[in-house]
Formats: C-alpha cells, structure tokens, sequence
C-alpha cells in the first residue's frame, strides 16, 4: 500500500520553502564573515581609532609616534577594519538621509531617555556613549563586533560564551527597562 500524495500548486511549494528574510540576510553575512577572516584575518572596528590617533601623532608629533610602543603595535590606518568603519559611517548616514518616516517627512526624534529633549542633547549623549564603549573597548584589548563576529565565524568556544552573555545580558535589561516604563 503506498501513502497518498498531495500535490501542491508550484507558488505554494515555493512559499513554503522560502527562508525568512531574516535567515537570508544572517547567512550571506556569515559567508562574507568567512571570507573577510580568510582574507584579511579577524576583523573589529575598536582598534581603527588608535590607528586614526597615530596617523594624527605621525604627521603632527613624528618622533613621539615612533617611539610609542601602543602606536607602532597598532600600524598603518590603511586596513580592511578602516574601510568597514568608513563604510558604517556612509551606510548610516545615507540610511538617516534615504529612509524617512510614513508622512514623507524625516523620523520623528525618539527619546530614549527623559533628558533628551532636543536633537543636539541626544547627539551630546550619543557621543559620550560612543566615546565610553571605545574607551572601555581598547581597555579591554578588543570590541564586541570583533569578539563576537570574528570569534564566533572561527567557531571560538570563548567567543560564543561571550555572545550568549552579551545578549543574556542585553534582554534582561531590556526587560528590566520596560517593565520600568511600565511603572512610571
């Protein structure tokens, strides 16, 4: 006795085996991951600012550059980790630009925090922001991105317990965070 078949029309089967956008997009990253790390090696964006500050000293301070062991480790400005920066840069400027709310207008401000109350306090916050995870980034010898990104496409045991407790950590605040604003 054989099982019945069920025959579906050819746009159902297609639907049915389509991948969410999501899982596209989460692949194809992967795949440029591996690559970039097989061509150029593990890849962040913490250490291009150091490299930005020598490129500065070696024009102005020449001689304190080449005698600064943190300088002369951290090399030339001119690496992949550079263009990547370059190009979050571009990319999130053109998305600020391109992408605009329903009304045909820019996006409306959203305040994330009670104080920020105009567009120049939310900059002010975001550089402080930007300027403490950089800073605590370089401490710590590496970014996130580069730990996460890098550590994880090499299969890193360490790299992946790191990943699991960045976002642990990022969803329990999260929570925490709504269930705050739900009380106030």
């Amino acid at each position: 006795m054989t099982a019945p078949s069920v025959t579906l029309p050819v746009a159902e089967r297609r639907s049915a085996l389509a991948l969410p956008p999501w899982a596209v997009l989460g692949v194809l990253f992967g795949v440029l991951s591996a690559a970039s790390i097989a061509l150029f090696g593990p890849i962040g964006v913490s250490g291009t600012y150091p490299r930005l500050i020598g490129a500065v000293a070696r024009r102005v301070t020449p001689e304190f550059a080449a005698t600064n062991p943190y300088l002369v480790k951290m090399g030339s400005l001119v690496t992949p980790e550079t263009m990547l920066v370059l190009g979050l840069l571009i990319g999130g400027f053109l998305a600020s630009r391109v992408w605009r709310g329903g009304s045909g207008g820019a996006r409306p401000l959203e305040a994330v925090h009670a104080r920020e109350t105009t567009p120049a306090r939310r900059y002010v916050d975001a550089f402080v922001g930007g300027f403490l995870i950089l800073f605590g980034a370089r401490l710590a010898g590496g970014c996130t991105s580069g730990h996460i990104i890098s550590g994880m496409t090499q299969l890193a045991v360490s790299s992946t317990i790191f990943a699991a407790a960045v976002f642990a950590g990022g969803m329990g605040v999260a929570h925490l965070m709504k269930a705050w604003r739900a009380t106030s």
